[in-house]
């Protein structure tokens, strides 16, 4: 039996909003117009949020635009919340972030794993602070998916098994893996096949497999000096860095009905690159 993914999205990036209505509107236009069947929206780019509380009022602006935009949603909660580090803080925004997500109808939240593997407090906490939204997910019937940043599919699958919830799932971030097992082909296919049955949603986006750590800070952290050297967590257009895509889309042929987002940032550098890498997406799952 041939399995169908749930569909093709991308990333509306916090920067870009900037608390902007016409900028999301903008952004839902093209990228219907591209194709695309999913956008994935950060809040943290709208005015919605404020001190850890979901303002529904707020959203009413918003509200008919999310509605008419003949898309459908995923949302990519705040970078910085780590529920590892058991701020209040961080639990509220992420509460509220799945305020936000239901009122849109999104499938998930995307939440960033805080546990780097190696601190068993970190990881304990960050696993109650899950159990303690499964009840919210379950009556906003929104997916939390748990994203690989700097820990490998491995490390981060773990935190799902613990939590053992039917609404926190698995993100695998390829690009972030790729970087990860230091653009290591064999690991990287390794890892990813053993999170797949697992997962709800993939992100892609493209790099050398090069880490940051490698190489001085004037180079690693200015991005126009990053792109130069290839270095680090890039978000390049599929085919423009080294992540062997033909092997990873091809696994999910007959294993993955989820949600696949390409994450782009830069549209000033690769908007023209969009419809290449969509079109790529959507032959190599075809094959």
């Amino acid at each position: 039996m041939i399995h169908v993914i749930k569909g093709v999205g991308i990333n509306i990036d916090t920067r870009r909003l900037a608390g902007s209505i016409i900028n999301l509107e903008t952004e839902f236009r093209k990228f219907k117009q591209l194709g695309f069947d999913y956008a994935e929206v950060p809040p943290a780019g709208l005015d919605l949020i404020f001190n850890g509380k979901f303002f529904k009022e707020r959203f009413l602006r918003y509200k008919h635009l999310f509605e008419s935009s003949g898309m459908k949603f995923t949302v990519h909660g705040p970078d910085p919340v780590d529920l590892s580090k058991n701020r209040e803080e961080d639990f509220l925004i992420l509460s509220a972030t799945i305020d936000f997500a239901s009122s849109i109808g999104a499938d998930s939240v995307v939440y960033h794993c805080g546990w780097s593997g190696k601190d068993d407090d970190k990881k304990h906490r960050e696993i109650e602070n899950l159990k303690r939204l499964s009840s919210k997910l379950e009556e906003k019937k929104v997916c939390l998916v748990v994203e690989n940043t700097t820990q490998t599919v491995e490390q981060t699958l773990e935190i799902v098994y613990h939590v053992n919830h039917p609404k926190i799932k698995l993100l695998i971030d390829v690009g972030h893996l790729f970087l990860r097992v230091r653009g290591d082909e064999e690991e990287l296919i390794k890892q990813f096949t053993l999170g797949l049955p697992y997962t709800f949603e993939i992100h892609v986006h493209d790099n050398f497999g090069k880490v940051e750590s490698d190489f001085e800070r004037n180079i690693a952290d200015q991005m126009h000096f990053a792109y130069l050297y290839g270095v680090g967590d890039l978000h390049l257009p599929i085919g423009l860095g080294q992540i062997p895509f033909e092997q990873i889309l091809k696994l999910l042929q007959n294993e993955f009905q989820g949600i696949v987002v390409l994450e782009i940032n830069d549209l000033n550098r690769f908007e023209k690159d969009i419809p290449e890498s969509l079109s790529r997406l959507r032959m190599l799952m075809r094959k």
